[in-house]
């Protein structure tokens, strides 16, 4: 047998193993339309960042760390960064926590640890040297949306894009939640209108925080969805998720879709089979989905 054959048979056996129909491994792959490129292909990349391994990588989009080795990266100067190797147009975005203060970020004052403003909220225990913030706050809001603030930065520093994470911060304020959603759909709008006027064409991908998607303010001011761990991991790392988790999830995705908006998804597996299950119930969901491990710290294959 040659060894297309061989790969071909390979694959077809995974997908008896896993359960699923060989078709949706060989012959489909689910795109979304992000501005004027066709994604089919992407990944998020946030520690041990090679520039040259990106451009020379076939994504159709990649989300960056804007800071690699202490510097902020200048989309124009790196040679092929936005280009393919096949001449086609490659995004880059640059990733941004809107819900948590980062310890490791330029704004961050040492002293805070001992002496907080009155903005800055607990560590998270499960990401050490993350805080909660008060998102609504005037001091947040200029650090993020304001006059040389963040988008300011990443749009003068030639991103295509921003990916907001910890939207879903609302959660860490259970005691004024509703009022907390209203603050963070009002301080993604207020970014999305900023980012937009500066740079036409600018893409703000949201990431998980479903209910949000009922808000019609909200889906207006975003381009695309990415949902995290949709099929497994919820209850432990590996683990399929239960049909009412992923059902949860579905009714705020469908309401995207029927929108318009594109849905990217992520889950964070290891193993080969399950892989390769998950691709076929995301291609049927219509969902383009990236396959990475926790840190983040590796190109996507």
């Amino acid at each position: 047998m040659s060894r297309r054959g061989l790969l071909t048979s390979g694959l077809l056996g995974f997908a008896v193993l896993a359960g699923i129909g060989a078709a949706p491994l060989i012959g489909r792959r689910v795109s979304a339309r992000l501005g004027d490129t066709e994604v089919r292909s992407w990944g998020c990349q946030y520690q041990q960042i090679d520039l040259a391994q990106v451009a020379a990588s076939d994504l159709d989009l990649i989300v960056l760390d804007p800071i690699v080795n202490g510097e902020r990266i200048d989309v124009e100067s790196v040679p092929n960064l936005r280009r393919r190797p096949d001449g086609g147009r490659r995004l880059v975005l640059a990733y941004l926590s809107v819900g948590e203060a980062e310890s490791y970020r330029a704004y961050w004052q040492p002293a805070w640890r001992e002496t907080p403003p009155d903005w800055l909220g607990p560590e998270n225990p499960r990401w050490p040297g993350s805080f909660a913030v008060k998102y609504w706050t005037p001091t947040w809001r200029t650090m993020i949306a304001g006059e040389g603030g963040a988008i300011d930065a990443l749009c003068a520093a030639g991103f295509d894009g921003v990916f907001l994470d910890r939207i879903d911060a609302y959660g860490d304020w259970r005691e004024r939640e509703m009022q907390a959603r209203r603050e963070m759909v009002d301080l993604v709008r207020t970014l999305s209108e900023r980012a937009k006027a500066r740079r036409p064409g600018f893409l703000v991908v949201a990431q998980n925080a479903e209910p949000l998607l009922m808000n019609d303010a909200y889906c207006t001011a975003i381009d695309a969805v990415s949902k995290e761990s949709l099929l497994y991991n919820l209850h432990g790392a590996g683990k399929e998720n239960t049909e009412d988790d992923v059902r949860w999830s579905m009714t705020y995705l469908e309401r995207a879709r029927a929108r318009g908006l594109p849905v990217l998804a992520i889950e964070y597996l290891d193993d080969t089979v399950t892989r390769l299950r998950a691709r076929a119930r995301l291609t049927r969901l219509g969902f383009v989905p990236f396959f990475g491990n926790r840190l983040l710290d590796r190109l996507p294959a």
